[in-house]
């Protein structure tokens, strides 16, 4: 049984600068190649929803609280429950149902300490407010993995479609007026963990509000692992590792030793390459044509119908000739 020759970037690396006629002990000139190498991965990366980019995890939606009354009072950020949520609600909705004050508005919960009976909101409270308020807290916004580059599907069971992907103005405006609770029916990835902080996760933002615990899974295309260095293997196909050299060769080529005829001959094997990368992924990408469809239930198409038997000599003799 054969191995995979699984090529590091340092294979890699000694491939390009030998072509190159660039000595592998000049720390110099590996720098330079390691950054066309690195540059190349990425915009490979970039061109597409690579199949060898996918990943899949689960995010279980938690279900709703309502035990108990809360006090808030207006203009305050302070709310004390009178039965201490056992988890922690940081980033949780919280709205106050039938408020006469500021009717459906939805807060968000700043901090708060799990089992702690006191919790802070994100701005002041503008409800009539009092003690003895019922309430609801909603987890309608999950982290989503540090690696996630972007959300491709989302699916949540009893229902044949995905969720329905909708851009973030979409989802804010239904979140305005309808307070729904149920199994999520749509999704949309904005925001971060840290607001304006691009170094921290994304968020998934869901809606109605999830009144159960409810199973999510999630196919995303992940972020590139570090820097290519060393050991580091690509996360391309072994199959296909040999498009590092050849489109590093071709930009090499022509920065280094200023020969553009050698750059347009890696070009061109670059692109076969990546051709073929390309045809792969539409194979996995798209359904199997070969395979005939279950077509139980569909109406079967009527057949023409003729009386007698049929030969080819007696279509010519029922069919009118052409002029």
């Amino acid at each position: 049984m054969s191995t995979p020759a699984n090529l590091t970037y340092s294979a890699i690396e000694t491939r390009v600068m030998n072509s190159l006629r660039l000595s592998t002990s000049n720390t110099t000139e590996q720098a330079k190649v390691q950054n066309l190498i690195n540059e190349v991965y990425r915009d490979i990366a970039a061109k597409s929803d690579w199949w060898w980019l996918l990943k899949r995890t689960v995010i279980n939606t938690l279900a709703k609280i309502e035990a108990g009354t809360v006090t808030a009072t207006l203009g305050s950020t302070a709310l004390t429950f009178t039965s201490a949520p056992a988890v922690e609600v940081t980033g949780y909705a919280f709205i106050t149902p039938g408020d006469a004050n500021d009717s459906d508005a939805v807060y968000r919960i700043a901090s708060h300490t799990a089992a702690a009976a006191a919790a802070t909101l994100d701005a002041k409270y503008t409800g009539a407010g009092g003690a003895g308020l019922s309430y609801k807290l909603y987890r309608d916004v999950y982290t989503l993995p540090a690696d996630t580059g972007k959300v491709l599907n989302v699916k949540r069971y009893g229902y044949l479609l995905p969720l329905n992907r909708v851009g973030i103005e979409e989802l804010s405006e239904a979140k305005l007026t309808d307070q729904s609770e149920g199994k999520p029916q749509a999704y949309s990835v904005f925001d971060l963990a840290t607001t304006g902080d691009p170094t921290s996760a994304r968020l998934l933002q869901i809606h109605p509000y999830p009144d159960l615990a409810y199973r999510l899974e999630i196919f995303y295309k992940q972020n590139l692992n570090t820097e290519l260095t060393g050991s580091t293997r690509p996360l391309i196909p072994d199959d296909y590792a040999q498009v590092l050299v050849y489109g590093a060769l071709a930009r090499g080529y022509a920065i280094f030793l200023n020969d553009t005829e050698r750059s347009k001959f890696f070009q061109s094997l670059f692109n076969d390459v990546l051709a073929l990368m390309a045809a792969q992924q539409k194979e996995y990408a798209s359904d199997k044509s070969g395979i005939a469809p279950d077509m139980t239930g569909y109406r079967k198409p009527t057949r023409l119908r003729r009386g007698g038997n049929v030969t080819l000599g007696s279509l010519f003799d029922r069919w009118p000739m052409s002029p």
